[in-house]
């Protein structure tokens, strides 16, 4: 990766959680395309967060085992993988219930942006597995997403914080479920 891409990178970082208003008012006449925030910014953080899963795992057990911390690392990827793609479904879908315009791209934006703090902190957590009580910073995404969510979605006004609330139960539940399903596999195997 080369040095102006991990600077990009850093600086979206520092706007989406020190400035989450500014940074969606920026966000709103963003001409970037999906594919540039999933290549530029989706993938890199998600692959230091499964390789942050990766050394954690394997430098935590006694036997340097690099199994078990391969699944970890590749438990991480589907889990994050997963949670964006069902998040937009869901997150879109349920636009048109409280009377809204779908719009496909908002929402992609909306939510890979949200999921910022989870991904943060899994890096964190996932390094140094005794900071696990750091998981419920986790649960700042959900005022990221409120601030997007606001600023981005065309709503009537008297529904949007019904829709906001609704759709962060959703999308935490099915964070909730992915996690408990993908752990049960992963113990299952070993």
């Amino acid at each position: 990766m080369e040095a102006n891409n991990k600077k990009k990178i850093v600086t979206t970082l520092k706007e989406n959680i020190l400035n989450p208003k500014d940074f969606w008012m920026t966000q709103k006449e963003s001409t970037e395309t999906h594919a540039q925030r999933i290549t530029g910014f989706f993938l890199p953080l998600l692959g230091l967060a499964a390789v942050a899963v990766f050394l954690g795992e394997f430098f935590r057990s006694s036997h340097f085992y690099m199994g078990y911390a391969v699944l970890k690392a590749m438990r991480e990827i589907v889990l994050f993988v997963l949670q964006y793609l069902l998040a937009v479904y869901f997150t879109n879908e349920l636009i048109k219930t409280f009377k809204g315009e779908k719009n496909i791209e908002v929402v992609r934006k909306l939510v890979l942006f949200s999921m910022t703090p989870f991904l943060v902190v899994s890096i964190l957590t996932g390094l140094f597995q005794f900071l696990y009580v750091l998981d419920i910073l986790g649960i700042y995404s959900f005022y990221i997403f409120w601030l997007g969510a606001n600023e981005l979605l065309e709503l009537p006004k008297e529904k949007k914080d019904s829709y906001i609330i609704i759709t962060i139960l959703v999308n935490f539940f099915v964070f909730s479920f992915l996690s408990i399903i993908l752990s049960k596999l992963l113990t299952a195997y070993f």
